[in-house]
């Protein structure tokens, strides 16, 4: 059901030019809510569609029909801004003209970001000029984006780099419409910038041999971004000639449209601009439908990246241009006065002086990384490795009864358990990437069975995030540092007492703490946590204190009864397993996760039509399925060629894994040295920590001959991580140069055969 929410409950403003950019923005959104009441006094003749973005309230608005330009969206964006108080930046998306040139292959379908380039902050006005002596100049400067949406474009960057972005998801959701499909568009064709178009409203006529001939690209990616200048006029660009000659007086602008130079003085925003045409006479309306999505799935990215309570934290854009016209008025008074200006400097660099750490603070605060090097595995690590949820899953949760009664208090737990495979991890990463933190502060920590599985370890990374979310709470750990020095951290009741009198100061606000894996604590510590965060709770409720925990485990009793026994109306959500009452929603969930990885795997593989459905509706047809299971199943058929028909497809059915444990069997069994693989296993159960490895080549070398390390035959770190994965398969996972068990579960497969094992000796003895 479509909430209702306030005007002030909205914090980013979306604007577009034409229908069809606005439709694609409204599929964009997570969640669509409904119209708001119009005030008559605010005399504002503006529609807006609104909704949620990765935890972000959106007020979407469109030009009015048949007007176009710069200045139209200065007085959109002027009338959004005046309705929805709260707005702290804007997105100007819609598609525009590329500019192909030798140094930038930019294509129909390609996606333009304003980014500050040169002497420019990402858009200029080139058609703004005056008379001078000399011919005409550019007159004016125009605003870069905001810092934070220059952050987040650098952050989704990042992600492109590292195979993790998601633009390709997300232009996929209007895959269901049929005019916003790829196909629909027609031809991607080039024509030499002298030959101008031959009439009509396609290039039918138009001459294929005077198109320029580009080499096919060497991605296969089919929406490439480009970052750089846009620039915008109040007049289309329809010439090829003087498109190239702007765009090289700019330093080399990539894309042309009409907008954006009325709003980024008003109205601080990003600039995404989805190329439909190459600003020449050949300009047709065909590309603008998938340019259209293309730069709003852009901009969709940006923003799921960015967490809300960042947002929260701006100031509100009434407020930074109410500032800037402040500062301009005082630039004014001050002209020629030398020493006010002067003044006015020292005054700058005292309050960054102040605001900076002292030794001594940043001292405190590194302590409780708990890391010696840049080398070593940090909390932040541990909860990015977990995979990020698929979209359209985990919703169920959001609106489950209890989560929604836990999220509206002030202070209180909530116990959420579920069966190993059953995405409790990704869930809980979900929450503290994009839900949590829109009314809250929130830390973290992923317990990790032999690897960070301590109370000492879980309270230093929640105090090191709080601290550093909230620096003025410092001092609460200050006065224990004042006495225990670098000791303070190996003292698991100091750190109690510094995080009771932190989350009881009156400036900590709402705080919300998330465990995942309660069950991967070491259990002879987990009595004692679940004892102090019960007294926290208790001690949150006299002290009005807003103290929330959240937590994750399997239904083991010793985690659930503590619990229980702690409070008797102790609130807990059981994702079902697959016998279990609720069981269709997991599996509706789960069968997301398979369209998505089905419809990734047949890209990669190139697999037609027929045999994507077939291979979907055969894994959708498997019992007992659980994310891990899928991860394996997925790993099992990129190594197995099958037959590319409808009864190839059935014969690698017959061989799948139909559980994780089986999926664990196939890989031993397919293993040709099993001795070694034995060795291998056995030594990383033994280890009391991560294995680096170097340390797992030694140990691999060491035998009843070895007398000197001068007797070891090591070959090179990357051939033996080589051979460690063909020996060991999925069992095992290299990070920062260390080995992992895949997941908690293969340790138990191993510790179960071995018990079985020694079970079946003792047997025949």
């Amino acid at each position: 059901m479509a909430r209702r929410l306030r005007h002030d409950e909205y914090t980013v403003g979306w604007v577009c030019a034409l229908p069809v950019e606005l439709a694609a923005a409204q599929e964009m959104l997570d969640e669509e809510h409904h119209d708001l009441e119009r005030d008559p006094a605010n005399n504002d003749e503006n529609l807006y569609a609104l909704g949620s973005i990765g935890g972000h309230n959106v007020a979407i608005v469109c030009l009015p029909a048949g007007r176009i330009g710069n200045n139209p969206a200065a007085v959109v964006a002027t009338q959004l801004r005046a309705t929805f108080k709260a707005i702290r930046f804007g997105l100007m998306v819609g598609i525009g003209g590329g500019v192909p040139s030798a140094e930038v292959d930019i294509r129909l379908g390609d996606v333009v970001v304003s980014q500050p380039h040169q002497t420019f902050g990402g858009v200029v006005q080139y058609d703004s000029v005056k008379a001078t002596p000399s011919g005409f100049a550019r007159t004016g400067s125009l605003n870069s984006p905001p810092q934070i949406l220059l952050s987040a474009v650098a952050k989704v960057r990042a992600n492109e780099l590292r195979g993790r972005g998601q633009l390709v998801t997300y232009v996929s959701k209007l895959e269901c419409i049929a005019k916003f499909q790829r196909a629909k568009a027609g031809p991607d064709a080039l024509f030499e910038a002298a030959y101008d178009h031959e009439g009509g409203p396609t290039c039918n006529k138009c001459k294929a041999e005077r198109q320029e001939a580009r080499q096919p690209r060497d991605t296969e990616e089919e929406v490439v971004v480009h970052y750089g200048t846009i620039a915008s006029g109040n007049q289309v660009m329809k010439s090829a000639a003087e498109r190239d000659k702007v765009s090289a007086e700019l330093g080399g602008a990539l894309c042309f449209e009409m907008e954006a130079a009325g709003l980024m003085n008003s109205f601080p925003c990003l600039v995404v601009r989805g190329i439909c045409d190459y600003a020449d006479s050949h300009k047709n309306k065909r590309w603008q439908p998938y340019a259209a999505g293309a730069a709003a799935a852009y901009a969709k990215e940006v923003l799921s990246v960015i967490p809300p309570s960042m947002v929260e934290a701006e100031r509100k854009i009434g407020e930074v241009l109410s500032d800037l016209h402040k500062v301009a008025e005082e630039h004014r008074k001050i002209a020629g006065d030398g020493l006010a200006i002067s003044q006015k400097s020292l005054d700058i660099q005292q309050k960054e002086h102040d605001q900076k750490l002292s030794d001594e603070q940043a001292r405190c605060l590194q302590l409780f990384r708990l890391t010696k090097s840049t080398e070593d595995a940090t909390y932040e690590w541990y909860k990015e490795r977990i995979a990020d949820r698929v979209e359209g899953t985990c919703m169920w949760f959001l609106n489950h009864p209890y989560f929604q009664e836990w999220k509206s208090k002030e202070l209180g737990p909530l116990l959420v358990s579920a069966d190993p495979g059953c995405g409790k991890s990704v869930l809980a990463k979900y929450l503290i990437d994009h839900v949590l933190p829109e009314s809250s502060t929130v830390c973290y920590f992923f317990f990790k069975d032999q690897v960070q599985n301590t109370v000492r370890e879980a309270l230093c990374a929640l105090l090191h995030q709080l601290f550093s979310q909230k620096r003025s709470l410092l001092v609460h750990a200050l006065k224990q540092y004042d006495k225990d020095g670098a000791g303070l951290v190996n003292s698991t009741s100091s750190l109690w007492s510094v995080f009771r009198d932190a989350v009881q100061d009156a400036n900590a606000g709402s705080v919300t703490i998330v465990l995942d894996a309660l069950d991967e604590c070491a259990e002879s510590e987990t009595n004692d946590l679940m004892r102090h965060m019960e007294t926290q709770v208790r001690n949150s409720e006299s002290s009005n204190a807003k103290l929330k925990l959240f937590m994750t485990s399997r239904p083991y009793e010793h985690v659930v009864s503590e619990l229980h026994s702690l409070s008797e109306a102790f609130p807990r959500i059981r994702i079902p397993g697959e016998e279990e009452d609720g069981s269709e929603i997991i599996s509706q969930e789960v069968n997301c996760v398979i369209r998505h990885r089905v419809a990734q795997f047949a890209k990669e593989k190139r697999l037609s039509d027929e045999i994507k459905t077939c291979l979907q509706e055969q894994l959708l047809k498997m019992e007992h399925r659980t994310y891990l299971w899928v991860y394996l199943v997925f790993d099992y058929l990129e190594h197995f060629h099958f037959k590319r028909t409808a009864k190839g497809i059935a014969s690698t059915f017959d061989a799948l894994p139909k559980s994780v444990h089986q999926a664990y069997e196939q890989i031993l069994n397919k293993s040709q040295d099993r001795p070694t693989v034995q060795r291998v296993l056995t030594i990383i159960l033994a280890a009391t920590r991560p294995l680096t490895l170097s340390e797992m080549s030694v140990a691999m070398e060491i035998d009843e001959n070895t007398k000197s390390s001068e007797d070891l035959d090591l070959e090179q770190e990357h051939d033996f991580r080589s051979r460690l994965r063909s020996w060991c398969g999925l069992f095992v996972s290299v990070y920062h140069d260390r080995i992992y068990f895949l997941h908690q579960t293969a340790r138990e497969f191993l510790l179960a055969e071995r018990l079985s094992s020694t079970a079946i000796q003792k047997e025949r003895m």
